[in-house]
């Protein structure tokens, strides 16, 4: 039997990346297949980990610290190519904004108005979510959307108060948006595309874009690590280097 020398989160030289474009501002997001070499490794490390309800953001369910050892090979593989892909300084240095170990868990019924929408994660161009899809189990994906009434697809600091009026004045004219998890499209957010849950695959997009967890409550809801559907974030914010 030959046993493996690989380091236990060895990233994986033959990965490949590529740049789609969303919707009608082209939005740059990188998709990323086979990240590491052994994804058994990021599961392990996962297994380990303390899961407790998320109480700083809107995830709708469980998470735990992603522990620096993941954040770092994370990082060193979506680095390079977020400067390229975005066209950022040579120089760019990206600070962690957060770093989590995430599992959807709560029920559709449970989930506050906010989490029952597409949202985004900074109204700054310089923030960038790195998300892995780390179990080998079969799950939905993740959605980007366009708002309607504004036509946004990115909420920056600009866009914000108009955003956010639309937003309001939509909630005041209908009687109640569905309760429940976000996955197609409606008369206020239409679905520009889809990334696939595949496990070992890694998605970076600007923390501005609209998106949602195409989660389905019938099948993508758990606590476990081992069975969930498991994603590593990290979300960074790129500086240049002072010298």
């Amino acid at each position: 039997m030959q046993v493996s020398n690989d380091p236990p989160l060895a990233l994986n030289p033959d990965a490949r990346w590529h740049v789609l474009k969303i919707g009608h501002e082209q939005t740059r997001v990188l998709l990323v297949d086979d990240v590491f070499t052994h994804l058994r490794a990021v599961q392990q490390l996962a297994a380990q980990q303390t899961f407790t309800p998320e109480a700083a953001t809107y995830y709708p369910g469980v998470r735990a610290r992603c522990p620096d050892v993941l954040r770092d090979a994370m990082l060193s593989a979506a680095a390079g190519m977020i400067t390229q892909a975005y066209g950022l300084p040579q120089n760019t240095h990206f600070s962690d904004q957060g770093s989590w170990l995430s599992l959807a868990a709560t029920p559709a019924k449970a989930l506050h108005p906010l989490q029952c929408l597409p949202h985004f994660d900074s109204q700054l161009p310089t923030d960038f979510a790195v998300m892995l899809y780390a179990s080998n189990h079969s799950f939905s994906g993740t959605g980007f959307y366009r708002h309607l009434p504004t036509g946004f697809e990115n909420i920056t600091q600009s866009r914000w108060p108009a955003f956010e009026k639309a937003r309001k004045d939509w909630a005041q004219r209908m009687t109640k948006r569905p309760q429940g998890y976000f996955n197609q499209s409606t008369e206020e957010y239409q679905r520009l595309g889809t990334i696939d849950y595949k496990p070992n695959r890694m998605v970076v997009y600007p923390g501005t874009l609209l998106h949602s967890g195409l989660i389905d409550p019938n099948k993508d809801l758990s606590e476990s690590p081992e069975t969930g559907r498991l994603t590593v974030n990290v979300f960074v914010s790129a500086e240049a280097e002072v010298d």
